[in-house]
């Protein structure tokens, strides 16, 4: 059987500085929380801010926060088209 998991020696992706701060932007305006993934993505922003190039694990897991705060925002806006506005006075 294969493993699925990458080695932790990953070499460096071509991942535009552009792309990765766009990406980074993306999470930060959702406001997902973040749980265990906090200091992974506090990490690979760190990476981006100054300048370095992001592993294939670092990309991957920023791809992956992008998914959870895109699935964060399709509850957020469900969540707020079932939930009325205003209660109402007693």
């Amino acid at each position: 059987m294969r493993s699925k998991k990458l080695h932790s020696t990953s070499k460096p992706v071509a991942v535009s500085a552009v792309e990765a701060r766009r990406l980074i932007a993306m999470i930060e305006k959702s406001q997902v929380p973040f749980g265990e993934s906090a200091p992974v993505f506090a990490e690979v922003k760190a990476q981006v801010d100054a300048g370095g190039p992001l592993s294939t694990d670092d990309y991957e897991h920023l791809l992956d926060l992008v998914k959870k705060a895109k699935d964060w925002n399709k509850a957020v806006e469900s969540s707020a088209g079932t939930q009325p506005e205003e209660t109402m006075g007693g």
